[in-house]
């Protein structure tokens, strides 16, 4: 009998010490983000304080209009909740489509711009297939408007401007 009460002891010995383990990790553990963003950059103003958030980014290498629909409710979320100065939020792309392109970047305000892995490449792309009929035409346009008003960008424009934060 005392071997068995000893046994049962050590079992719930364990269970305690697992519980209490899992306890400790769940209390350090973040909540989850309320925005679903892919990435977000925070720059820390003094030891006190928590980080300020920088930048968001959502990541959708290509897009659907529902996936588009997606990133700008994450940009009117985020508005939302913000304290203080808005973050800078944006949406990383290789996205080829300029109609799906100017969905996000076309002048919501829910997304600040479109990052694109390549626009030198786009570009020259858009130019060929877009610029055989006066309505293509109108796609190669908008693409162009959109870059020329900095609401398309490329990924090295990013890329300073995070380095520019440290």
């Amino acid at each position: 009998m005392a071997r068995v009460e000893a046994m049962i002891e050590a079992v719930e010995h364990s269970v305690d010490a697992s519980d209490a383990a899992l306890r400790k990790l769940l209390d350090e553990l973040g909540d989850e983000s309320l925005l679903g963003l892919d990435l977000t950059v925070a720059r820390r103003t003094s030891r006190d304080r928590l980080p300020n958030l920088e930048v968001g980014l959502s990541l959708k290498w290509s897009l659907r209009t529902d996936r588009a629909q997606d990133c700008r409710s994450q940009g009117a979320k985020m508005s939302a909740l913000r304290r203080g100065r808005m973050p800078h939020f944006a949406v990383v792309t290789m996205e080829p489509r300029p109609y799906m392109l100017n969905l996000l970047g076309g002048g919501s305000g829910d997304v600040d711009c479109v990052y694109h892995l390549d626009v030198p490449a786009l570009s020259e792309a858009v130019d060929a297939v877009y610029g055989t009929t006066t309505q293509r035409r109108r796609g190669r346009d908008q693409f162009h408007r959109l870059v020329e008003q900095r609401r398309i960008r490329d990924y090295d424009d990013l890329v300073a401007e995070i380095r520019a934060l440290q």
